[in-house]
């Protein structure tokens, strides 16, 4: 099945609720190509930087009644962009395929994870931010935060942004979104649903661009909040250039290095079955990927045969392959980096199966064969302090017996500086709780792989893997600021403290 069409010319940036191209002279163009086929032009995107100030004054405007707005004309607007959604969904999966080289059966589960995202912010999400009396007379209720910038990434280039979109409308909040510059098409896509579900101008605006968009968003005084989803060194970019803007929301999802440990008493052939998924699927570029994994040396043998015949024999070729498990990196940068990072460390690992260049008959992508190897001693510190976007995974082997052995994968599961997520295979519920107390970890599987999350549950991490804010369902609780009450009907009148002496 073939996913090619002939090449677009974008519309522009949606700006209240009209969408506007820039002037020649002022702007740049994004020539969007497939990573999974370099003949499959997507098309092309102009980006114009002055745009970003243009659509943070839209949303600035749109502000006070859009906050006004009560939630039930709110959540009436969700709902049609929902039915936006639903009514482009082949559209946006096919679009998402295209710009990232995901397989469709996954670009599907991308684009059905939009409209999810709708229902469960307009269920379980509100009643997070319900108001409530907490004692008699004091009350907790929940107001939006502003004009906020959602910076999309690449690898979800609809779902991670939509994320944060559809809760901070939810909210009364305003938004700028910028999606990823490496999937232009699907951000246009996006800002044809909002259109569709007729905002009032200036509560969603859209702007094409990279960095220097970016960075004009962040360094934008009237912005009150910046939801971001990438890497950590952009994260820290954004953390310095907010710094003085106190009062500003920062919610950062960010990178990972994700540890699985597999304990002696596991069912190996699952274990190895749930980490090669982790570890291969979007091609490794995840940021709940599994990067370690942390294997006992009963079942070490089993475990690294297993994965590397899925590194090995997985299908791996364009959308237009049916069966195809994974697609390519996203571009020569990425791949590059990941074989570098091989050779860099080649003295200290065993290689069972090659991280390789592929080739395949009659197309050009940037794919590659996945990397299994196995750390001669203990991993090179670098390799937990570093995240890479690539069917690539390291193994370590622990010894010992009892609790020695669980101290020891412990040990070695927590030598990263991100926190993001973890998994645990071990037959024993007891053995697991022992292990998930003592990893730095945001999110911990037991007999799971780390990849995917549900939505009724927060997600995040600590460390370098963001600032703490939960995504998932709890995004409610970022997208909406807490304000304390006391509530006293009538004065009874009487002295207030001692000495307090007022007028009869």
């Amino acid at each position: 099945m073939s996913v090619r069409s002939a090449p677009v010319e974008g519309k522009g940036d949606l700006i209240g609720a009209t969408f506007v191209r820039g002037e020649a002279s002022e702007s740049s163009v994004i020539h969007a190509v497939s990573p999974a086929d370099f003949d499959d032009h997507i098309g092309a995107f102009t980006t114009t930087r002055s745009h970003a100030a243009r659509a943070v004054a839209a949303a600035r405007d749109a502000l006070p009644s859009w906050r006004r707005t009560g939630f039930e004309a709110r959540r009436d607007a969700l709902v049609r962009y929902r039915q936006a959604l639903v009514a482009r969904r082949d559209a946006i999966a096919t679009a998402i395929s295209r710009a990232v080289g995901k397989p469709l059966w996954e670009a599907r589960t991308e684009a059905d994870a939009l409209v999810a995202k709708v229902d469960i912010t307009l269920s379980a999400g509100q009643q997070l931010v319900a108001a409530r009396e907490v004692e008699p007379g004091a009350f907790v209720r929940y107001r939006s935060i502003g004009v906020c910038a959602v910076l999309g990434p690449f690898n979800f280039p609809a779902h991670l942004a939509n994320g944060h979109i559809v809760p901070l409308l939810a909210a009364g909040n305003t938004v700028v979104f910028k999606p990823s510059e490496k999937a232009p098409q699907v951000g246009e896509l996006m800002a044809e649903c909002f259109a569709d579900a007729g905002f009032a101008p200036g509560v969603i605006n859209v702007v094409q661009g990279a960095a220097d968009v970016a960075q004009a968003l962040v360094g934008d005084g009237r912005v009150d909040g910046v939801m971001f989803t990438g890497s950590t060194q952009v994260g820290r970019a954004i953390l310095r250039a907010s710094s003085e803007f106190a009062g500003r929301m920062l919610a950062l999802e960010m990178g990972g290095n994700n540890p699985a440990i597999v304990l002696d008493d596991a069912d190996v052939s699952y274990a190895a079955r749930e980490i090669a998924f982790s570890a291969f699927v979007t091609a490794g570029q995840r940021c709940t990927a599994v990067r370690r994994v942390i294997v006992h040396e009963r079942v070490a043998r089993s475990v690294i045969e297993q994965l590397s015949f899925a590194a090995r024999n997985s299908v791996i070729g364009p959308p237009s392959v049916d069966g195809a498990f994974m697609g390519p990196v996203i571009n020569e940068a990425s791949r590059e980096e990941a074989l570098a990072l091989v050779e860099a460390h080649r003295a200290s690992l065993d290689e069972v199966a090659a991280l390789q260049r592929l080739e395949l008959d009659g197309v050009r992508g940037f794919y590659l064969r996945p990397g299994v190897y196995v750390a001669k001693g203990e991993l090179a510190a670098d390799l937990g302090a570093r995240e890479w976007f690539a069917p690539l995974v390291f193994v370590e082997v622990v010894r010992g017996d009892g609790r020695e052995a669980i101290e020891r994968a412990i040990e070695r599961a927590n030598a990263t500086r991100f926190g993001l997520a973890a998994a645990v295979f071990t037959a024993s519920r007891e053995r697991f709780r022992a292990i998930a107390d003592e990893l730095g970890a945001g999110v911990v599987n037991w007999n799971r792989g780390t990849v995917g999350s549900s939505s009724k549950l927060p997600f995040g991490g600590v460390g370098d893997s963001g600032n703490h804010r939960a995504a998932g369902l709890y995004s409610a609780l970022y997208c909406a600021d807490p304000v304390a009450e006391l509530h006293v009907e009538a004065p009874k009148g009487g002295a207030v403290a001692p000495g307090l002496v007022l007028p009869a």
